[in-house]
């Protein structure tokens, strides 16, 4: 019987954690920390978190060109009725690389991000490029699993408890400073979207206002 530990012995067993986080991806599903704390409670720090990032990006990135080519139509849908998505896409559009990588770093979920970038116009190279800046953020998750291996087996310390606290405190303060960020520049551009929306629904209510 397949087990979680047995597949540190496999081969190519390192292939199936980055499989199950790219499958979990489409749609977005519930397991991402759980496959995170796996892998570094089998294969440890370094290499479990090297797996991680590996599902991860080709997860964001499969999700990024479905949103893209088939959801367009839907995500033009939310930006006219929801006025947040509205304003996070008119961010990222004014913002570029440095809004993508901030939001990405945040604690909005990766794959709504991914989904407003694809849709507004981002191109992949940019987006790649923030994605793989912002993987970090799959460290803790992964820790926590080498964290959760020492303590069963007695072999965690003083110094290790430390670590884990210290990363712990330094991703939540940076997770919630890029939030406070993105919150503060849609609400920079929350009265121009609102006028935007107000004059769209006029001109398409008064079909002559826009031969005046």
């Amino acid at each position: 019987m397949l087990t979680v530990s047995s597949l540190y012995s496999l081969p190519y067993g390192w292939t199936i954690p980055i499989g199950v986080l790219f499958v979990i991806s489409f749609p977005p599903l519930f397991g991402h920390e759980i496959v995170a704390i796996l892998c570094g409670l089998v294969w440890g720090l370094g290499p479990g978190f090297g797996i991680v990032a590996a599902g991860t990006f080709l997860g964001e990135l499969g999700n990024f060109y479905a949103f893209k080519y088939c959801c367009a139509v839907r995500g033009e849908k939310l930006e006219r009725t929801k006025l947040s998505y509205a304003c996070l896409a008119q961010v990222v559009r004014e913002g570029g690389f440095k809004i993508a990588l901030i939001a990405r770093l945040s604690a909005i979920p990766g794959h709504f991000t991914t989904a407003v970038f694809s849709t507004c116009g981002m191109g992949v190279f940019t987006f790649s490029i923030a994605a793989i800046l912002s993987l970090p953020k799959q460290f803790i998750t992964v820790y926590l699993g080498v964290a959760l291996e020492q303590s069963e087996e007695g072999t965690s310390s003083t110094s290790d408890t430390v670590i884990k606290d210290v990363v712990l405190g330094v991703t939540t303060l940076i997770t919630i400073g890029a939030m406070w960020y993105i919150y503060h520049q849609m609400n920079k551009v929350k009265p121009q979207v609102i006028y935007a929306r107000r004059k769209a629904r006029y001109v398409s209510a008064c079909p002559l206002y826009g031969n005046v």
